[in-house]
């Protein structure tokens, strides 16, 4: 069972002034501690105002926040999932550092309120415009509403890049690598208060987007078992397109199906071995996977067919985690429609029903949690191997064609 969440530091002026002795205080051990996870290295911190600002950022590592504060040399309040801030480590520094929890992937009135508050007790403040880390280093669409965020604030921008963690810590691996990370930290800019909603995201995209491809954006990374969760990004095999079909052993990636297999490097490229295989990056993976699915959102056709059904998961445990404790809801699996997601226990008998109208999002967590929101609770499906991104994916799928078609 979940422990039960921990406080966060509100924003007060005590608070503020605790927080900032503390950070002058931690930056060394900070950088030491580091070391052992990325080295890092920064550029650009010359520019930073001495004013408060509003850090922007891409983001690809749950130690996106603890790099760039290190960087930045000062306190930055960031807007963190409530997820993050109960872990153990990274938990511990983002309460340490002033985070203000948010709900993911909804407007968290209560979370900006106290953001705001931050930056009128003359602090800066950050938050990451995609949402959510990226899968494979790619730049994700920015969320609504971030430019309304920009206004609000009336602070300088300041756009932050982070290079290289996409190598050292991919979302998706099992092994943690390692190898440097930068901290870029670009221009500030002071946008006025009626500035066209496209100018800051044209702004905001070419500023925190990266270039894969160049390896200027990249320094060496040394690792091992480096294929290792590679099924959670690549939950297709990007030749057959056959289901939950790659096997991860030590650096190689087979698919049961058709036998392609590929050796992964510490560049996040699928290098050709054998069966067929093609070399390409994960990027290029996911992007023809995307492909084979547009047409066809569910696992089997058959059955997609004769019971609409879309994809039934493995056995696994489900939580509400809607207060501060976690509530067990037993061990089920998840059955997902057109209609609904449904979780059945061992018995058959539906534990919970969630028609697809009613929800609101379902986005992965930390590791394998795969969560739904609906208005009122939060429930949470733990998956033990089998790819969180892929429920997702494919429960947002259908999820967008319900409300559309109430909409309609």
């Amino acid at each position: 069972m979940r422990r039960k969440r921990l406080p966060h530091r509100e924003p007060t002026e005590d608070n503020k002034v605790w927080i900032e002795r503390v950070t002058q205080r931690a930056l060394g051990p900070s950088r030491a501690a580091l070391m052992g996870v990325a080295p890092l290295s920064w550029s650009g911190r010359e520019t930073l105002p001495d004013e408060p600002v509003l850090i922007l950022s891409n983001h690809v590592s749950l130690f996106d926040p603890w790099f760039t504060i290190t960087a930045a040399g000062k306190p930055i309040h960031y807007l963190a999932t409530a997820a993050a801030m109960q872990q153990p480590v990274m938990g511990f520094v983002l309460r340490t550092w002033g985070s203000v929890p948010k709900r993911k992937f909804t407007v968290d009135a209560g979370a900006i309120r106290a953001l705001k508050k931050w930056a009128d007790l003359g602090a800066s403040v950050g938050s990451y415009p995609e949402g959510e880390r990226s899968w494979d280093g790619e730049l994700l669409p920015l969320l609504p509403g971030i430019e309304a965020l920009v206004r609000l604030l009336k602070l300088p921008v300041v756009p932050v890049r982070i290079l290289n963690a996409d190598r050292v810590l991919p979302r998706w691996a099992s092994v943690r690598r390692h190898g440097r990370v930068e901290i870029q930290f670009g221009e500030a800019r002071k946008f006025p208060r009626k500035a066209p909603p496209a100018e800051v995201r044209a702004w905001l995209e070419q500023s925190l987007r990266i270039d894969q491809r160049d390896e200027a954006n990249h320094f060496p990374v040394r690792g091992v078992r480096l294929a290792l969760g590679i099924e959670n990004p690549l939950f297709r095999c990007p030749h057959c397109f056959a289901w939950d079909a790659l096997s991860p052993q030590r650096n190689v990636a087979s698919c049961m199906r058709c036998g392609a297999s590929w050796r992964v490097n510490t560049h996040n490229e699928l290098l050709a071995e054998g069966g067929g295989a093609s070399s390409m990056t994960i990027v290029e993976a996911r992007a023809r996977i995307r492909e084979a699915t547009a047409d066809n959102f569910f696992v089997n056709e058959h059955r997609f067919e004769r019971e609409g059904l879309v994809a039934e998961s493995q056995r696994a445990p489900l939580l509400n985690i809607s207060g501060d404790q976690a509530e067990p809801m037993g061990m089920v699996r998840a059955r997902l429609t057109r209609e609904a997601v449904a979780f059945i226990d061992d018995a058959g008998r539906p534990r919970l029903t969630i028609p697809l109208r009613e929800l609101m999002v379902a986005s992965v967590e930390l590791r394998r949690r795969l969560t739904f929101r609906t208005e009122s609770e939060l429930y949470e499906l733990v998956l033990p191997t089998e790819s969180p991104l892929k429920w997702r994916e494919l429960t947002e799928h259908w999820r967008e064609r319900a409300h559309a078609g109430d909409e309609a």
